[in-house]
């Protein structure tokens, strides 16, 4: 039986897959570094538990779920862990999607080839051109290139697929965003949803980034009508601590 190295488990969330309930399950450990990491505290240690446990969690809850949403750290960093988690959701009639970082392209296309995800919701921490900059936020060289990869492989696998920038001032703005848009398009992911998430300054260890580094709901919005406009996105949506997801733009 697998093990998984469990980060933690929130038993119902409506945010985490807009338009469907879901269990979200932490999975430990990630390849990157980056200075303003939500999750630090599932980058290393191990706490591992068998999968049998983590189904009788599921189990606990199917009747109020829709869905697994697995996140992290990055899932992909334990490949054989999300096989055994989907395939366990998937035998209780469940969609599974999965959080990444977008580091494991391969992993992910072998993934994809055999069904295990109905979804997924990726990151785009930077414009995928900029090597200095993801090089920067992520401490880790090449991270770009697998993104873009990673990128590539969903569009080709027609996956529901969702893309998500996180932003704080003088790291990832308003030419960032813009920037970041442009690429979605340019990929050939005009069509998918463009989330852009309010950074939590609260949340960063030892306090790396201040609150006057976040966005208000207000500057989101503004985020949000610039990469509307920059390029041909259908939706663009804003993520923040007051107003939860809200779509700002979508075109028909």
């Amino acid at each position: 039986m697998v093990k998984i190295n469990l980060g933690g488990i929130v038993p119902f969330s409506t945010i985490d897959w807009r338009g469907k309930a879901a269990m979200v399950i932490f999975l430990r450990g990630c390849p990157l570094r980056c200075m303003y990491c939500q999750n630090y505290n599932l980058l290393e240690g191990t706490h591992y538990v068998e999968m049998e446990e983590l189904e009788e969690e599921i189990l606990k809850n199917e009747d109020f779920i829709d869905a697994v949403v697995l996140s992290g750290g990055e899932p992909f960093m334990q490949p054989h862990a999300l096989e055994a988690i989907s395939h366990c959701a998937k035998k209780h009639s469940l969609f599974v999607a999965v959080q990444t970082n977008g580091f494991y392209p391969a992993i992910i296309k072998s993934m994809l080839k055999r069904k295990l995800i109905d979804k997924i919701l990726l990151d785009i921490k930077a414009p995928l051109l900029d090597e200095r900059l993801y090089e920067n936020l992520t401490t880790v060289a090449g991270v770009a290139g697998g993104v873009k990869n990673t990128l590539d492989v969903c569009i080709h696998a027609s996956i529901d697929l969702e893309l998500v920038t996180t932003v704080f001032k003088n790291l990832v703005g308003s030419e960032e965003v813009k920037r970041i848009a442009k690429d979605i398009e340019e990929a050939g992911a005009a069509g998918c949803p463009y989330v852009i998430q309010q950074g939590r300054a609260e949340h960063v260890l030892d306090k790396a980034i201040k609150e006057d580094d976040m966005f208000s709901h207000e500057e989101l919005k503004e985020l949000a009508a610039g990469a509307y406009h920059a390029a041909d996105l259908k939706e663009v949506r804003i993520r923040t601590r007051e107003g939860g997801e809200e779509v700002i733009y979508r075109r028909s």
